[in-house]
């Protein structure tokens, strides 16, 4: 569990870096920002029951 909220904080920390970047490529939506977060607030919420 402790792995899975690592993983998607790490995620979450890169789109938040990609979010400002200068290439364009490597620029993500707000949507992909957003589904990112989510997905570590649900990771954290299954270790928190856990």
């Amino acid at each position: 569990m402790i792995q899975e909220v690592l993983t998607c904080f790490d995620a979450y920390a890169r789109i938040r870096r990609a979010r400002d970047s200068v290439l364009a490529a490597s620029r993500v939506s707000p949507r992909e920002e957003e589904r990112a977060f989510d997905d570590l607030q649900q990771a954290i919420s299954r270790l928190r029951t856990t």
